[in-house]
Formats: structure tokens, sequence, C-alpha cells
């Protein structure tokens, strides 16, 4: 990626919106010590520190919904030159001009460890260990059978950096894996790829589907009633990727009707998940609080990814992981 225009000057100080704000703020001061570093006390206070300060940049890991006003508040703020994402999403701030303020995100930081958890959902799922989790508390001693993950089919519908960590693992472990990917290039770690238009041909080949699309016009609700009815019946189904990809009143009727064998679940769309979604009482689901790739240091990967953007930066080479408010998804 070129040096942008908008890059001519160097980024001089910069607003945290971020969780534990004064130990990020810690790393900047040592590795960036020449970089003023501001943050609101306080959620309420955020908007008027940032029209107090007038920072260059704001490093934002904040894309809740009680945080998407603020966000796009700071992105289109007159001072802005950068806004760096620690997350790959950046829906919650569209639009944007391009021609003011350059935005990066954090894609491919985490990934690995999202796929990581992705993997044990497939494997609590296919291995039946939801079912020991009834026995253990009836203290019942069931033995159960359960299928060999080996041989069998994963599809990823969005084969980004998260999607090609999970096929990498998925290799691993004997999987025939599918992608469903904008570029119908070779991949290494699928067995073969498609494009969008093709996904319902494909569906009805997986036992399990795994999402990671981001989320925009064209994805919305873009598995709904007929996707899930050409999915195979007994197959899995995995979403750490955004919950309003998903129409969640045809998941649970999938789920309910015992067309699908079960689902891993970690974002919603809404969160937190109502306590009266269905979704709760189901022993064949299991749902994570969109904590799929909280590794006990994310906060710290993500600061130094943004540290590394900021050096480089300053000393006027390419940013990684510029994106822009035209992008399509991966």
């Amino acid at each position: 990626m070129k040096v942008s225009e908008n890059m001519k000057e160097p980024i001089k100080s910069l607003f945290l919106i971020t969780p534990a704000s004064a130990e990020v703020e810690i790393l900047f001061k040592e590795f960036a010590p020449a970089v003023s570093i501001f943050f609101a006390k306080g959620f309420k206070k955020t908007t008027q520190v940032i029209k107090d300060v007038k920072p260059d940049g704001v490093f934002s890991v904040s894309m809740s919904d009680n945080f998407v006003d603020v966000n796009k508040f700071a992105v289109n703020f007159e001072s802005v030159r950068w806004f760096h994402i620690g997350g790959s999403g950046y829906n919650h701030i569209l639009p944007w001009d391009d021609k003011k303020v350059v935005v990066t995100n954090a894609q491919g930081t985490l990934a690995p460890f999202l796929a990581e958890t992705v993997i044990a959902g497939i494997m609590y799922l296919n291995n039946g260990l939801f079912k020991y989790i009834t026995h253990q508390r009836n203290r019942v001693w069931k033995p159960e059978t359960f299928r060999s993950i080996q041989g069998k089919t994963l599809l990823i519908v969005g084969m980004g950096s998260i999607g090609s960590e999970v096929a990498k693992r998925a290799k691993l472990l004997g999987m025939r894996v599918l992608g469903i990917r904008r570029k119908v290039t070779p991949h290494p770690f699928a067995d073969a790829t498609y494009p969008p238009e093709k996904l319902g041909d494909i569906l009805p080949e997986a036992d399990v589907v795994s999402l990671h699309l981001r989320l925009d016009s064209t994805t919305h609700k873009i598995f709904d009633e007929l996707c899930f009815s050409k999915m195979k019946k007994g197959s899995f189904f995995i979403n750490t990727g955004r919950g309003k990809l998903v129409d969640e009143t045809a998941l649970i009727d999938a789920l309910s009707m015992g067309h699908l064998a079960g689902a891993y679940l970690d974002v919603f769309s809404v969160e937190p998940l109502p306590q009266t979604s269905l979704l709760w009482q189901m022993k064949n689901v299991l749902v994570t609080p969109h904590a799929s790739d909280l590794v006990e240091d994310w906060i710290l990967r993500l600061t130094m990814q943004c540290i590394d953007n900021l050096e480089a930066w300053n000393k006027g080479e390419a940013l990684m992981n510029q994106v822009f408010s035209s992008s399509d998804i991966a």
C-alpha cells in the first residue's frame, strides 16, 4: 500500500477509546514516548475530551452499540487524520471521508486465537460433549459414541485472515475444507474455493459451516431460512463473525426441528443476548458472549499492532491494513 497524502505530517497526539486505557497508555509511553496520549475518564466525557485535546489520531477498541456514536464522531472530527480500529470490522464507523482521514484496522492480529476457539466449538459439537454436561448434572454414567471429524467437510464462508486460520487447523484434523471467497483462486488450506453466488450450491456438501464474513448491506441476514434449509440434515453451524449475518428466527427453527444438529454462536443480532432468547435453553447450542478471540493478552497484542502502525506513519512508511469507506467484504 503506497503512503497516503494524509500522512505528510506526523501523528503527535493520540486519543484512546479502549478498555484499560491507563494500561494501554503505559505501553504507548514506553514504545512511542514522543506521542501525547489522551483518554476520557468516563464514557460520557469522551466526545468533550476529543473536542478539547483535538487529537491527530484515535485508537479505538470499543465497537459495542454503546460506542457507535462516539466512534462516528471521532473518525469525522476535524483534527483526526488517522483512526485505527482494534478489530477487523469497520461498519460501525461508516461512512468516512477517505481524503480526510486514514483508517486502519487490526485484521489478522487475533485471527489465530479466534480460529482455536472455532475448532474447539466444532469439536464440542461434533464429539457430543454437550451431552455429557447433562449427564454430569444428573450424575448419569452413560458413554456416548461420536463421529470422527476426520474426512468431514467444513465450509468456511469468508476466507479472509480468520477463515484461513480456521482452514489451516481444520486440515490438520483431516477435514475436507471448502471456502467461499470473492477472489476464486487456489488457497493453500482449502480443497476448493467458490464465489459467493455458489453458496447455495455448496451448502449441502458441508458437515460444518463456519461463518466469517464482514457485515454490510450485501451480507445482512445472508444466512436465512433458505440457506439453513439447504444445509445438510444433521450438520453444525458456527458463527463467530457478526450476529446480523444471521436470521436468528430461521436458525432457531432449523435447530428446533432437528434439521441442524447443533450450533456454536459467539455473536448475536442483539448483544447481550436477551434473557428471553430460546438459544439459551437449547442443549445442542453453545453460547459465548462475543469472546471468541479474547486471548488473555488481547489488548496488549492490539496495542502493539497499533504502535507498529504509528511508527510506520511517523517514518513515512506504508501502513498495515488500510481500509476504505467503499471497501468490499474479504
